[in-house]
């Protein structure tokens, strides 16, 4: 059987929705708290920047703004996976792995269409 190679562009933009609707509503509260102490502040706010660029980065000819937030989504995701890693491994450890996997898919993939 072949592969629906029609529905390839529909699958990448669903992917960089999900992504960009997964980080919206994981890190939105984080950041609506403005508190700049903490770490995670930083860390949301580079998740929700970056997956914005990823997402907006589907609508441009050039390559560029998706491999670079892509880049940035991946060891954001793996610091993020790390700092989970002391609760074990769990549904949220696989969570940030799928995460991780669809963004180093963008980064060696790019806007391919």
């Amino acid at each position: 059987m072949k592969p629906f190679k029609v529905l390839f562009l529909f699958s990448t933009w669903l992917m960089r929705l999900s992504v960009l609707f997964f980080i919206i509503m994981r890190y939105w509260e984080t950041l609506a708290f403005f508190n700049y102490k903490s770490i995670m502040f930083y860390v949301a706010a580079l998740f929700i920047v970056f997956a914005s660029l990823l997402f907006i980065g589907g609508f441009l000819k050039k390559e560029r703004l998706t491999l670079i937030s892509s880049l940035i989504l991946i060891l954001v995701t793996g610091y993020h996976a790390f700092l989970n890693l002391e609760s074990g491994i769990d549904h949220n450890f696989a969570i940030f792995v799928m995460i991780g996997a669809i963004c180093f898919y963008f980064l060696s993939s790019g806007n391919k269409r």
